[in-house]
């Protein structure tokens, strides 16, 4: 491993080369005053040589976060000793073929963690971009990856009437990701990166993020990359319920009986662990409509209409990828173990109540599913996960799809989890990325393998301006529908491209397809909050 110098405007940087591959770590994009404070971006130049060799610390989050993930994945990767840090996390990683320089204006692929708000970081084993990296240089289509960190849980997205009140904006987190998306517009270039020239791509509550991004009118990005979780499914809350979040907290924290100053210091002081640890039963998690990070009121419909505002984002980010795996809702179960609990009986009530004023519809999707008030749990909780699947998961790709006015590629990922666990055989949440970045490669079948370098072939390409299949231009779903799948690799598939968007190839369900006359997606995205309000 080779020692790297790079001179920017900031200063001069050591990053570290190996195997054609260089890597400038844990750089500081931005500052904090205090761990609500809003992040500050670094725009002077610094003194001294800064060290990028070594991972930076991560957000404060659940210290088994990363176990957590790879347990979904169901497979391990060596683990990495990471320190937390509430002041010292908003930092970002570089990587780039070694070799290139500031005229080499190479495409940014800007990547975003999932992880639900509440853990992930950018130095995880299985966020490592050096593989990715080497085969798009390898490909002849080469990018320099960026991954950034931001504050989660408490510190990203607590808010109340009384923290805005004293200065403290809500939606932190959020705040943070576009702090660094503007470091890359100013900075990247010094790395051989070209600012004109970035995709935004994130997945699960990091593709939620990619989307909310899109209701801004400032364009820090070219395209985007949504992967599996949009805002319909990572859903804002209104203030009104922060403040009942908050009054929680407070509760759990002993901080009731104090002043609003008191308050506000003992969170800006208590230990961050020590928060966690009081508040991890009680607390939400989610952003909150701002008005300025996130919109009031919007729903699938406004999203389908392809000649709305909706996000406004589509006036400059012409180029959309979208898709899903055809497992994502294994998540919930990973996350949320007692959703199987006296599963059929709560979720036929929770349909029927959403459903009240439309008893037939109700009756018509419970059976579509196979669910009964005396189906077992087992098998109730599989088809109850196959309706979450469909509905806030898959029902939000072709929204986006349909609404989407430029071009937006839409993908399906098919391959099978070929590790041994309780989803084995079944295309789960997060696998696309475990084939995406290579990091598990050694694991997999020579035909595996060659779903994960189709996957990376394409998102280079598309990095790169190319279409790597045709897309659906202006929403045009009746003449113009095509979606890229992957996988099986067991049934001898690698990619291939489908023009329907349900059946067949797709292995997508059509069960909620003819009842947007009936009954609104958005009322069926509501059945899967009264269901989680039961357990």
């Amino acid at each position: 491993m080779a020692s790297t110098l790079k001179t920017t405007f900031l200063g001069e940087i050591r990053g570290k080369t190996e195997d054609g591959v260089t890597k400038y770590l844990g750089i500081k994009y931005a500052n904090l005053k205090n761990r609500l404070a809003d992040a500050e971006l670094i725009e002077q130049s610094l003194e001294g040589i800064i060290d990028a060799t070594n991972d930076g610390p991560t957000a404060v989050s659940l210290p088994t976060g990363c176990e957590i993930e790879l347990n979904a994945i169901q497979h391990s990767l060596p683990n990495k000793q990471l320190i937390q840090s509430d002041l010292d996390c908003l930092n970002l990683n570089i990587t780039l073929p070694s070799g290139t320089t500031p005229s080499s204006k190479l495409p940014v692929f800007l990547f975003i963690h999932g992880g639900g708000l509440v853990i992930g970081a950018n130095s995880w084993p299985q966020f490592d971009y050096a593989r990715f990296v080497k085969l798009s240089e390898e490909r002849g289509l080469p990018i320099v990856g960026v991954s950034i960190n931001y504050r989660l849980g408490t510190f990203g997205f607590l808010t109340s009437n009384e923290l805005r009140n004293s200065g403290y904006k809500a939606n932190n987190g959020i705040r943070d990701q576009r702090i660094a998306m503007r470091w890359v517009q100013r900075h990247i270039h010094d790395f051989g990166g070209d600012p004109e020239n970035v995709t935004l791509a994130g997945m699960s509550a990091g593709g939620a993020s990619v989307t909310y991004h899109l209701h801004s009118d400032e364009p820090l990005f070219k395209r985007a990359i949504v992967m599996s979780g949009t805002f319909l499914l990572i859903r804002a809350l209104p203030y009104e319920v922060h403040e009942k979040n908050y009054l929680k907290v407070i509760e759990a924290l002993g901080l009731t009986n104090v002043t609003t100053e008191a308050r506000i210091q003992a969170l800006l002081e208590i230990p961050g662990h020590e928060i966690m640890s009081k508040i991890s039963s009680t607390a939400l998690t989610a952003l909150a409509i701002d008005g300025d990070m996130v919109l009031p009121g919007i729903t699938f419909a406004d999203v389908e209409k392809c000649r709305s505002d909706v996000p406004r984002g589509k006036a400059w980010c012409r180029d959309l990828m979208i898709g899903d795996a055809q497992t994502d809702s294994s998540i919930i179960s990973v996350l949320e173990p007692n959703i199987k609990s006296n599963c059929a009986k709560r979720f036929s009530a929770a349909m029927r109540t959403v459903l009240a004023a439309h008893p037939n519809e109700a009756d018509h999707i419970l059976a579509a599913y196979g669910i009964t008030e005396e189906t077992s749990d087992s098998n109730s909780l599989l088809s109850v996960l196959d309706y979450l699947n469909d509905i806030m998961f898959f029902a939000p790709v072709l929204a986006f799809a349909r609404g989407w006015n430029g071009n937006a590629h839409v993908y399906y990922f098919n391959e099978g989890n070929p590790w041994n666990g309780a989803w084995k055989g079944s295309a789960t949440h997060i696998l696309d990325l475990a084939y995406l970045f290579q990091n598990f490669r050694e694991f997999l079948t020579a035909g595996q393998q060659k779903v994960g370098t189709a996957f990376a072939e394409d998102i280079f390409k598309f990095c790169h301006g190319t279409s790597p299949w045709p897309a659906v231009t202006e929403g045009n779903f009746d003449e113009g529908f095509s979606a890229r799948v992957y996988g099986s690799s067991d049934k001898g598939v690698v990619r291939s491209v489908v023009n329907q968007a349900y059946g067949g190839e797709t292995m997508r369900r059509d069960a909620l397809r003819n009842l947007a006359a009936e009954v609104s997606l958005d009322d069926l995205a509501e059945v899967f909050a009264a269901f989680k309000a039961t357990e």
